[in-house]
């Protein structure tokens, strides 16, 4: 087991995952900047890398030691990019969207934690460890990770996206945003227990044109007219 585990990276991720290893008392921890890397120590049993994709092979590089273990965070990176710098290398992939702005920054919240190793043997260990402190655990290849990445921008940052515009109009007319709670819990919720194009509503499916062209006129912002349009002809196709 990691009893000394160092985060590169000061983003949203890093950030979160340093304060939740803090609270481990077993646990020594080190926060240090992508833009610092001179300052880590090679004495640490763990390297979590927490970096924007596409800064990773120039901080790597910057590193003086190889590392005992060492995994990333990302959804889309290959855990090969550690190969050339780690003994051991992996992934660890929180599937969960972090913010610094969120207050406790997903503390006591329960989510998968996607692991990925070099060898059946790290795998196991990086397995009993995580699952130790964030109770779910679970493996995927580099594919799955992927496609679990790539369902999320559509699920999460397009859907988030999407309550921002209809933000948008309910201050333009003056309503509280907490009206819509409702709504988007229900949805949610039909989510969870049924395929999603079962439980489609809407006019788009419903294929009402003359509300469909009251909604485009109301939109002054000829972008969000034709992404109603292009969402609606997505939805009809379901």
């Amino acid at each position: 087991m990691f009893t000394k585990v160092a985060i590169i990276g000061t983003g949203n991720i890093g950030t979160w995952l340093f304060e939740t290893l803090q609270t481990q008392s077993n646990l020594s921890v080190l926060s240090v900047s992508g833009r610092k890397i001179e300052t880590l120590p090679k004495d640490f049993d763990l390297y979590i890398f927490a970096l924007k994709d596409d800064v990773y092979e120039a901080v790597l590089q910057q590193i003086p030691f190889k590392m005992p273990h060492a995994v990333h965070t990302s959804g889309s990176l290959t855990q090969n990019i550690l190969a050339p710098f780690a003994e051991k290398f992996g992934v660890l992939y929180p599937y969960q969207t972090i913010t610094k702005e969120k207050g406790e920054r997903g503390k006591g919240e329960i989510f998968p934690f996607c692991i990925e190793a070099s060898d059946s043997t790290f795998e196991a260990t990086l397995c009993l460890w995580v699952n130790s402190i964030f109770n779910i655990v679970h493996k995927v290849n580099e594919k799955q990770r992927f496609a679990m990445h790539l369902a999320a921008v559509f699920a999460n940052n397009f859907t988030n996206a999407m309550y921002n515009i209809a933000h948008q109009i309910f201050q333009e007319n003056n309503l509280e945003w907490s009206l819509i709670f409702p709504l988007l819990e229900n949805t949610l919720e039909k989510a969870k227990h049924n395929a999603p194009h079962s439980v489609q509503t809407g006019p788009a499916v419903r294929n009402d044109i003359s509300i469909m062209e009251k909604h485009c006129n109301a939109l002054h912002d000829e972008e969000l007219k034709r992404l109603y349009l292009l969402v609606s002809k997505i939805i009809q196709r379901i």
